[in-house]
């Protein structure tokens, strides 16, 4: 018998016994919070278009002899980034057009402000033009 004393193994037990305890509160804490910890990964990972991406860049930098023994099947398809961006600048802008037409709905533009009145002029101020002087005939000698 390894444990002559009774109260040194009495105690050995109660530790291990407090040792399985918590080693359950934990494992029921990582169980409870699993699905939280799952979710969150999955959010942080790449869309199927961020993967293609990273694809095209990477068969991009292979040197020419080993980019030619890639297989076909994982050869990236050429896509034009022209077509890419116009589609993306169109989706832009039909986001954009539809925000600015809801929002637009609920507000009425304000009445136009009338044209300010031309000042009226004062009474005693003479409006007509001075007329041009009279040239005076020449004199023949």
């Amino acid at each position: 018998m390894p444990f002559k004393k009774k109260k040194f193994r009495n105690r050995l037990e109660a530790r291990l016994d407090d040792l399985a305890s918590q080693t359950e509160e934990l494992r029921q804490q990582v169980v409870d919070r699993a699905p939280g910890v799952r979710d969150s990964l999955v959010d942080m990972l790449p869309d199927k278009d961020q993967l293609r991406d990273l694809r095209d860049d990477l068969f991009d930098r292979l040197p020419d002899g080993v980019a030619d023994k890639v297989p076909d099947k994982v050869k990236p398809k050429k896509r034009s980034k022209l077509k890419r961006v116009a589609f993306l600048g169109v989706l832009t802008g039909a986001g954009a057009a539809a925000f600015a037409a809801v929002k637009g709905k609920g507000q009425t533009p304000p009445p136009p402000e009338p044209f300010p009145a031309p000042p009226t002029p004062a009474a005693s101020a003479d409006v007509t033009a001075p007329k041009p002087a009279k040239k005076a005939p020449a004199k023949k000698p």
